[in-house]
């Protein structure tokens, strides 16, 4: 769908230490969802090439709802472009 996952509002947070490592909260709109694991792997190869990030930890929020009122204006539009019912 070509849409950012914090355009999606699935970032939650993103904190970073002195030394490089960067933890990020995300949420997903649903439980087994089918990119779960590509989204996790491609968040920390994508951070993960940046300069001075020398490790990407990405922790699922389960304290936290993700909410279709999350999605940006812009992000909703492509989704429902794509046929999702935003």
């Amino acid at each position: 769908m070509n849409v950012s996952l914090p355009d999606m509002g699935m970032v939650r947070r993103v904190d970073i230490d002195a030394d490089g490592l960067v933890d990020v909260g995300l949420v997903f709109p649903c439980v087994g969802c089918p990119a779960w694991d590509l989204i996790q792997a491609e968040l920390k190869e994508t951070v993960g090439a940046v300069d001075g990030v020398s490790r990407v930890k990405v922790k699922i929020e389960w304290s936290h709802e993700w909410n279709r009122n999350d999605i940006a204006p812009d992000a909703r539009i492509i989704a429902r472009e794509h046929g999702y019912c935003i």
